[in-house]
């Protein structure tokens, strides 16, 4: 059975088990999520895909932004945490969960301002390229709790 604290990963402060193990599936979501939609913006669940058109051009893009978007974020997202896990300290577990909670409240905030079914994948289970997810504010509430068991960890 894991220990309470430090159970996967050495820290440098009683990390909860449960924390480290949430971020591993952090590294692994936002990792393979960089990829997937670099290779194809269509994988992309939270964001509207299409085509635009240039202004004056019949040249048609797919997603330019959906591509740069998801691989810098997929990227980043993965080192932050990785470099969390790997170095062990709360701050670099405070970066991380901080990124992790800024990338789920724009999200939320972007999908409820921005598009028109954000509400049903904000609030609601709902369905994207890989099944039924979670609505995404819970998300949100998640990574606020791991933030406040690393701030309270002693």
């Amino acid at each position: 059975m894991l220990d309470a604290h430090n159970g996967l990963f050495a820290a440098t402060f009683p990390a909860p088990t449960l924390v480290q193990m949430f971020l591993v599936v952090h590294c692994l979501w936002t990792g393979v999520m960089g990829v997937l939609c670099t290779w194809d913006p269509s994988f992309s669940p939270i964001t509207e895909n299409g085509v635009f058109k240039r202004d004056g051009s019949k040249d048609k893009i797919l997603h330019p932004n959906v591509r740069g978007a998801w691989s810098v974020r997929g990227g980043s997202m993965f080192l932050t945490t990785a470099g969390a896990l790997h170095f062990g300290t709360r701050e670099t577990y405070l970066v991380a969960m901080a990124a992790a909670c800024w990338r789920e409240a724009y999200d939320c905030i972007e999908l409820l301002r921005c598009t028109k079914r954000g509400h049903v994948i904000v609030l609601r289970v709902w369905r994207s390229p890989f099944g039924p997810q979670p609505p995404l504010v819970v998300f949100l509430l998640l990574n606020l709790l791991a933030m406040w068991a690393i701030l309270t960890a002693d």
